[in-house]
């Protein structure tokens, strides 16, 4: 039986109770991280991860030239007896494309091909309203006075505001925030009531890293006879 040496921190080997050789009942190879439908990402996260457990010596690699990884932990000789679980970095570019992307990473081991795969949207992580036929819309009836986004963003440079010139019935809050660090907000915005029988709009615009998503807003008018 082998005897756990010291290895780089950057790997984890561990010992079989088996004997110490590369073929037994114990030799498997597994991704952990993505599985099922693989990682979901927005325009502008730019970091992931791929997690796997194998005994045999692997390699990864990737066709997408938006992924990236380390050169240098791309393959590893796993000791005869220890199989090894690591944890990768996965560098993302920005999706500032007008389209989704999707990508493959590949994970050799022992003659045989897992894969995995990530998908980017190309817009950011706008949790309210839900995004609905291609589009972010928040509804407001005509005498709503107050409403609410919900965002995450993923860049320490996000900003938000009214798109363009702003209508005079609509407005961010006093306290309402409109720009800074990567997290989870949620931010009210403002209405007059909507005395007309015309619905009307406005628009906000949220952008992080150089991504640009664009939340409606939308206030119903009147109904017949002012009810």
């Amino acid at each position: 039986m082998k005897q756990l040496a010291g290895f780089s921190v950057a790997l984890t080997f561990v010992l079989f109770t088996s004997c110490s050789n590369k073929e037994n009942s114990y030799d498997f190879a597994q991704i952990l991280y993505p599985q099922g439908s693989g990682s979901v990402l927005y325009a502008d996260q730019t970091v992931d991860t791929l997690r796997f457990a194998t005994t045999y010596d692997w390699s990864v690699s990737t066709t997408a030239d938006w992924l990236h990884f380390n050169p240098d932990s791309m393959a590893v000789t796993v000791p005869d007896g220890y199989y090894m679980e690591q944890r990768l970095m996965v560098g993302v570019d920005v999706n500032n494309t007008d389209t989704l992307r999707s990508a493959y990473v590949y994970f050799h081991a022992d003659g045989k091909v897992l894969t995995t795969s990530y998908t980017q949207f190309n817009y950011l992580n706008i949790k309210r309203p839900i995004r609905h036929n291609s589009g972010f819309v928040l509804r407001d009836s005509a005498s709503q006075e107050r409403d609410s986004l919900v965002f995450r963003t993923y860049g320490n440079d996000w900003t938000l505001g009214l798109k363009d010139s702003s209508p005079a019935w609509v407005r961010l809050a006093d306290d309402a925030v409109t720009s800074g660090r990567a997290g989870t907000y949620v931010v009210y915005y403002q209405l007059e009531p909507n005395t007309t029988t015309a619905e009307r709009t406005a628009a906000l615009e949220l952008k992080s890293r150089g991504v640009s998503t664009e939340i409606e807003i939308k206030q119903s008018g009147l109904k017949t006879g002012g009810k």
